[in-house]
């Protein structure tokens, strides 16, 4: 079987989807001895955090098929939708770091990231289905309807590597803020917990409505970019002064 440009891409795409959040996981257990029960903490809170899915369908066909005309539907549902996702997000992420994460490190703040956004976001709800998608359309067409077969074939040979990239850039902010609600219960700051949330809103209401609105993927994504280097700067910032770290890494626990 000849391999096509689209076809590596694909490959690719899911193999650094998958790879990368547990690369990440490996060095971080090994270098800081941190458990990977913190990553499938993570992960496992960010599907709980997919409860908000339904309600925001739910909302969207009310704004969309209601006999009330809404002014600017569109960005209504994007400005309901980054709100639950940064109520419900950063809401599960302070329940694992906050209440359930022991012996609380900047570290494990790392490995939540990965695990959150990496684990969860990245592996399970993009990277495996990137991979699924491309299996049925390789392997499996016939089950496919002709409009999605003639989607899949115009769809240029680099995207779905963009979409791994993004992916890339999701888990760099998804550490950010994870460091940023474990910096708050290291240090008593409670009050930040609203400044992440805020930030979780703001990110993905700028995405998507730059996306909606633009319609150009290179600016969605360099717009992506800035807050992901906005975000490493910060988790490197928020890292403690090795001296002033006062770290139980003698046992790996939860």
């Amino acid at each position: 079987m000849e391999l096509t440009l689209k076809d590596i891409s694909y490959i690719l795409a899911f193999l650094i989807e998958i790879a990368v959040p547990i690369v990440l996981a490996a060095v971080i257990s090994k270098k800081y001895r941190v458990s990977w029960s913190i990553f499938f903490l993570g992960l496992g809170l960010f599907l709980a955090s997919l409860v908000r899915i339904p309600l925001n369908n739910y909302v969207n066909s009310i704004l969309l098929n209601s006999s009330i005309k809404f002014i600017y539907p569109m960005t209504l549902i994007i400005i309901f939708a980054s709100v639950t996702a940064g109520l419900f997000e950063e809401g599960v992420r302070v329940l694992g770091i906050g209440f359930i994460v022991k012996n609380k490190n900047y570290h494990k703040g790392l490995m939540y990231g990965v695990g959150h956004g990496g684990g969860g976001e990245s592996m399970l709800f993009v990277g495996l289905s990137t991979l699924a998608n491309y299996i049925i359309y390789k392997f499996f067409p016939g089950i496919l309807p002709s409009a999605a077969i003639r989607q899949f074939d115009s769809l240029g040979w680099y995207l779905p590597l963009v979409g791994a990239l993004e992916r890339i850039f999701a888990i760099g902010i998804q550490v950010f803020l994870s460091v940023l609600i474990m910096h708050a219960f290291l240090n008593k700051r409670y009050w930040i917990i609203s400044i992440a949330i805020l930030i979780h809103i703001i990110v993905d209401f700028v995405a998507a409505y730059i996306q909606q609105t633009v319609g150009n993927m290179w600016l969605t994504e360099g717009i992506v970019f800035i807050f992901f280097a906005v975000s490493v700067f910060f988790i490197f910032y928020l890292k403690p002064k090795e001296k002033l770290e006062k770290e139980v890494n003698s046992s790996i626990t939860i």
